[in-house]
């Protein structure tokens, strides 16, 4: 025994050392190994905050961390607020490396003394440990992670950017972090602004952001800023004058972030719900405060009921970028955003699909297309389409066709151009539409596809830029792919009919609100049931698109768009023209010619024509014959075979008729018809029409058909075979037709 104690005396201090240096090693080896963490190589990112094109701010949204937070560099922060925030929070910050030895030592003693933690003397770099890493509980093992790193953060980072970054993730009360959210939420003034007084109030809330919360608990505030006056004084910080000087505390103000153009706001954090920080949007404010006064002053001036709502898109041509956007009249009563909501798109889209003929070369701006109640029947045989004014003016050129915003001409041509590839087309402009063409059928190109107000705007914004298609933009940075479209020669074409007023003179007038001094293009569309009507079009510059109509889809009582929508949109045009410039004529080139032609035919003009015009071409498309063929002797105008029923009709206030021979058009030759047991019997009646004829008597077996009081001739149907007779100045045409009774009967 006395042996091993001698043995154990011998080795208990080399042992008790090697120990020692173990754990000392192992300390060493903990200390080097432990990582900064990761959220303090993290900025903050800070509140969204969403700014202006020219940096002023929208609108700011909370997170789960601060309801506001502006992460600012320290140039940023004023001369006042750092300062203070050294000398009362830790006065040897630029002395120690981390950890203050002196006031750790007295914490202990006292947290020794109370058994717990009651005392931390954190300096800044151990509070902003605190901070990064979310730490809330106070403990020992704790207090030694945070010196440790805070240790390791001295020798990596400048006492400047310590300083800062503690400063930007300090809470300064009701969920304000940094000093920079601080200051504009009490004083209403950036933090580079604080004056020493406003300095020193904020400077003290971060030791107790809830305690001592400025909204909730401003008595608690002015005593912690009282109390601070007295330690700077002592501290020799300010003198006592100035302590006497700086005794009221300063005034604090409520300020609520701005919610400005709210509709664009809302569209952009739903379809980027990971935005953070500040991000600079493409909206004009100026320009956003001029359509939201003219929206109000609009509906204000219709004053009707049954027309409710309005909504406006404004895009810049060249960038795409929306300069300004209003959702509805009035925010706060409907969130609805007309902008964005898909509606009946009227016939704002024939620009589009007229672009695509002329382009493909199947017609030119002086082709004449049919505007007759069968000029389709042939192709579309279950779809009947009118014109609005419920007249046909038989032929037509295609310029005055787009200019009228006939329906006919506009399913003629996608007949020929068919209906699946223009469908596709049109997608290539950038229509979303909700369903498929299975769906519409060829009744998409007169409006029953749905379209958003922003979508339409950016289409017609790509027919300014000369037929390249691009996305609306809503973010400065944003990039948005260009594609080109449509030819800027074909471009050019129907950008021209589109500035041409007096090609919408028959459905429009020559004063209507389209009509300009200068030259600006315009397009209305109506959708079925007078639910929906919109104005869009551009001068060089910008692109002006305007819905109006009720989000509840109520019809508004025959109202067409030029009177709904399009004096909104000539409001809103008419202010962008004091400082935009209008179109510029198109030129010729070797690719688009101009040529005289006849405004009956289309063709070049000859003796027969009464008036002409110059038209629009691309090169190779021009006509190359006159209009002499296309006139009888007696000056009258000479069409095809299938204009006959309409020559017949009391729509031909021209004296036109066809070339063909007198001869019945309807019914048909050897027709069959059968006898529908549903409808009442004064449903079912068959229109008797002829060609080239007029002064018409008409006999069904013999027996006269007398006209009704429009003129025109109906024969109600019998079961039977029947002889159909025309006679009209010595000229007869017959023809046999069978009607087969109801299945069934007796």
């Amino acid at each position: 025994m006395r042996h091993l104690r001698r043995l154990i005396s011998r080795f208990w201090p080399r042992s008790l050392l090697a120990i020692f240096a173990g754990l000392l090693g192992i300390a060493i080896a903990f200390v080097w190994w432990l990582p900064i963490p990761t959220e303090l190589k993290r900025s903050p990112a800070g509140t969204l905050t969403l700014l202006d094109s020219r940096g002023r701010e929208l609108a700011e949204f909370a997170s789960p961390e601060a309801r506001t937070q502006f992460p600012v560099a320290f140039d940023q922060m004023g001369v006042w607020l750092p300062r203070i925030t050294v000398v009362l929070e830790d006065r040897r910050f630029y002395k120690h490396r981390g950890i203050d030895w002196g006031a750790t030592v007295a914490a202990c003693v006292r947290n020794l003394r109370s058994c717990h933690v009651i005392s931390g003397a954190s300096t800044i770099t151990q509070q902003l440990v605190k901070l990064a890493t979310g730490r809330e509980r106070r403990s020992w093992t704790g207090k030694f992670y945070e010196a440790i790193v805070a240790w390791k953060l001295e020798r990596r980072w400048s006492k400047q950017r310590i300083l800062t970054e503690y400063l930007n993730r300090s809470s300064y009360g009701n969920r304000r972090i940094g000093p920079e959210a601080a200051a504009r939420a009490y004083f209403d003034k950036p933090a580079r602004d604080l004056t020493l007084s406003e300095a020193i109030f904020l400077a003290g809330l971060p030791q107790a952001p809830t305690r001592l919360n400025p909204r909730r608990h401003p008595e608690e505030a002015n005593r912690k800023y009282s109390r601070s006056l007295i330690r700077l004084a002592e501290l020799g910080v300010i003198t006592h004058d100035e302590q006497t000087l700086l005794a009221q505390p300063p005034q604090v103000v409520r300020i609520d972030p701005p919610r400005r153009a709210p509709h664009f706001v809302d569209a952009l954090v739903a379809r980027n719900p990971g935005l953070r920080g500040t991000v600079r949007t493409t909206l004009d404010l100026d320009l956003q405060t001029t359509v939201e006064r003219l929206v109000r002053a609009h509906l204000s001036a219709l004053n009707r009921y049954d027309i409710t709502q309005a909504a406006v898109v404004v895009i810049q041509n060249a960038t795409g970028a929306v300069r300004a956007t209003v959702g509805s009249e009035n925010y706060a009563v409907s969130q609805i955003n007309g902008a964005t909501q898909p509606r009946s798109c009227g016939s704002t889209l024939k620009p589009f699909v007229y672009l695509d003929a002329i382009d493909k070369r199947l017609f030119t701006a002086a082709s004449l297309l049919p505007d007759t109640p069968d000029a389709i029947r042939n192709e579309y045989a279950d779809y009947d389409p009118q014109n609005y004014a419920r007249h046909y003016f038989g032929p037509v050129r295609l310029r005055e066709a787009l200019g009228c915003s006939l329906n006919v001409p506009a399913v003629f041509v996608l007949s020929q151009l068919r209906a699946r590839p223009t469908f596709y087309q049109l997608q290539k402009w950038g229509f979303n539409f909700p369903q498929g063409l299975e769906h519409y059928g060829a009744g998409f190109v007169l409006g029953n596809a749905e379209t958003r107000l922003v979508d339409l705007a950016a289409a017609y914004a790509g027919l300014a830029r000369g037929g390249t298609a691009m996305r609306a933009k809503f973010f400065a940075a944003e990039h948005q792919p260009i594609t080109r479209i449509a030819s800027e020669e074909a471009t050019a074409i129907i950008t021209d009919i589109l500035c041409d007023n007096e090609a919408r003179q028959k459905s429009f007038g020559l004063h209507s609100p389209l009509a300009f001094e200068q030259r600006v293009a315009a397009k209305t569309g109506t959708s079925s049931g007078f639910r929906d009507t919109w104005t869009v079009g551009f001068d060089r510059e910008h692109t002006v698109a305007v819905w109006a109509g009720n989000f509840d889809g109520r019809p508004m009582r025959d109202t067409f768009a030029v009177r709904a929508a399009t004096p909104l949109w000539a409001a809103v045009m008419q202010e962008l023209l004091t400082h935009d410039h209008p179109l510029d004529l198109p030129a010729e080139n070797d690719k688009l010619v101009r040529r005289a032609i006849c405004k009956a035919t289309g063709l070049l003009p000859s003796r027969f024509s009464n008036a002409t015009m110059s038209e629009l071409f691309l090169a190779g498309t021009e006509p190359c014959e006159n209009s002499a063929d296309y006139f009888a002797n007696d000056g009258k105008l000479l069409l095809q075979d299938a204009y006959a029923r309409w020559c017949a009709s009391s729509d031909n206030t021209i004296g036109a008729h066809v070339r063909s021979d007198f001869r019945i058009t309807s019914p048909p030759p050897n027709a069959r018809y059968q006898i529908d047991p549903v409808l009442p019997s004064s449903q079912q009646m068959v229109e008797l029409t002829a060609a080239c004829a007029s002064d018409v008597e008409w006999f069904v077996n013999d027996a006269r058909v007398a006209p009704a009081h429009d003129g025109r001739f109906f024969w109600q149907l019998a079961a039977g075979e029947w002889n159909v007779r025309a006679v009209s100045r010595g000229k007869i045409s017959q023809e046999k037709i069978t009607v087969e009774g109801i299945i069934g009967a007796n």
